[in-house]
């Protein structure tokens, strides 16, 4: 009997090693906001995969990261560079290196931070009529 009593205590001590008990989520969310008087379509580009993520004018999109066990797969500021197309006829191409306040990957540089709770917060990046001014014509390329 006791030898089945240490051989069970062997086996539950075995199979807890390594399992790591996490009590709480730590979740951020992005929203992105359209306000310009275009329809907005933003293709990430990570590591060769293109996402397409729709914006329509006047319109919120938002991303939700779980900190704990998130992918950040399709996570647009996590993408190696963005195209940012306006009514399929205007883009802007954004790349990780590229430092302005208008550039959506530089996530906590450009981005209000709306709310901070206990595991929780939540950012905005909110895309202006100004924005247009950086755009070059579509020739083809838009897609």
């Amino acid at each position: 009997m006791r030898k089945n009593l240490l051989t069970l205590l062997g086996i539950f001590t075995l199979l807890s090693c390594g399992r790591e008990i996490i009590d709480d989520e730590y979740i951020n969310l992005f929203n992105y906001k359209n306000d310009t008087p275009s329809n907005i379509t933003i293709f990430s580009y990570q590591q060769g995969i293109k996402t397409r993520h729709d914006l329509p004018k006047d319109k919120i999109y938002s991303q939700k990261l779980d900190n704990n066990f998130g992918s950040t797969d399709k996570i647009i500021f996590y993408a190696d560079s963005v195209k940012i197309v306006y009514d399929n006829s205007k883009f802007k191409v954004w790349k990780s290196s590229d430092e302005s306040p208008r550039n959506i990957i530089k996530r906590f540089e450009n981005y209000t931070k709306l709310k901070e709770e206990p595991n929780y917060s939540e950012y905005s990046f909110a895309f202006v009529p100004s924005d247009l001014d950086q755009t070059a014509v579509c020739k083809g390329n838009c897609d």
